[in-house]
């Protein structure tokens, strides 16, 4: 599967809460090996990725970039399919273990340069940082679970108005009119292009531009019957042997896909809307409304506008929350990097890219 340098998420602020697919970073059964970084917050967990993505790509390296929906500034992790080298921030949210300890994980504890007697001497801040970081993020899961609400309640009313059997005809025609057929199973990775951040709400548009050319944005205000194309488009695509990067919904991960990337084709669909606009980078716009009774939702319109309206206002303080708890966590950054020794960290760090390349 095709990379091609891109950024994604691997993680979601969702209204369950923290959801991760880091269990999707590497497979052990195919050769791949795992570096699990542990260390606190500043101890250059980051730092030391973005300078092995860095040395990767210089030696001619594909790699794919994973972003952290907590401070898209920061990486969570780095993939280099060819080399099947993985590394992540393996501290909590996240938290990683080893499944297969030296066989396949090895882990890279920061901790080693750090000083721990001024970390002991910060206890009591630590904790207290630590401690507010996390009510903070709690409290923005319950606007983030208030804005599902509304969005379950515009589902409910756009799914008694769509007509299934049309969005899969439209789906099994184009995967065989448009794309390379094949008897084999195609392959799927799941990702997520957009995130509920501290910077607000995400759209990884230059990774849709840099996969992609062709972009289809599939307008649809409410994201249900996009996500229902998505859906009948994944599992066309798949069951004809091409292979998918499925782009799931940072508020609902465990429903139907936001956005679906072909990259082998180098096709995309992406749902878009006034919270994700891809009209002005579209190869092809397609209007959901071709797929629904238009009578049913006309009856419905002040309810759909209504939640709208407060999904947006849920969204808008959960975000507001995560940008405090970003700023708690800056503060909880600065104990630990005045106790590390960075200097044996880049001494650590070159040795790990000279073993590796």
């Amino acid at each position: 599967m095709i990379n091609e340098g891109a950024v994604f998420f691997l993680a979601a602020n969702s209204a369950q809460g923290f959801f991760s697919l880091f269990n999707e970073l590497y497979e052990p059964d195919e050769g791949w090996k795992a570096y699990i970084i542990k260390g606190g917050p500043g101890t250059g967990k980051s730092g030391l990725m973005r300078k092995i993505a860095q040395a990767a790509e210089d030696r001619g390296y594909t790699v794919e970039r994973i972003i952290c929906s907590s401070d898209p500034d920061s990486l969570d992790a780095v993939i280099i399919p060819e080399k099947k080298i993985c590394f992540a921030d393996g501290t909590a949210p996240h938290i990683m273990e080893a499944k297969y300890p030296g066989a396949v994980e090895e882990i890279i504890n920061l901790g080693q340069f750090w000083n721990s007697k001024t970390l002991e001497t910060n206890r009591e801040h630590i904790i207290t940082l630590t401690n507010c970081n996390k009510a903070l993020h709690a409290k923005s899961v319950r606007y983030v679970s208030a804005d599902f609400q509304s969005y379950s309640d515009s589902i409910n009313i756009t799914k008694s108005a769509t007509d299934f059997k049309k969005i899969e005809n439209f789906a099994s025609r184009f995967i065989v009119r448009n794309c390379q057929c094949s008897n084999r199973m195609g392959v799927q990775k799941n990702r997520f292009l957009n995130g509920i951040t501290p910077k607000g709400y995400v759209t990884l548009f230059d990774t849709a531009k840099l996969l992609c050319d062709r972009i289809y944005a599939v307008n649809d205000e409410d994201c249900y019957i996009s996500s229902v194309l998505m859906e009948s488009l994944r599992r066309c695509a798949v069951s004809n042997g091409i292979d998918v990067i499925t782009c799931l919904n940072p508020l609902a991960p465990e429903g139907n896909p936001l956005h679906l990337i072909l990259p082998e084709e180098r096709i995309g669909f992406f749902t878009s809307n006034s919270l994700q606009s891809f009209k002005n980078i579209a190869y092809k716009n397609i209007n959901t409304s071709r797929f629904v009774n238009k009578d049913i939702i006309a009856a419905h319109k002040q309810r759909l506008v209504f939640n709208r309206k407060v999904s947006s206002e849920m969204l808008s303080e959960a975000i507001k929350l995560l940008e405090k708890a970003k700023k708690v966590h800056d503060d909880l950054e600065e104990d630990y990097i005045k106790a590390m020794n960075f200097d044996e960290l880049n001494v650590f760090t070159e040795k790990v890219i000279e073993y590796l390349f």
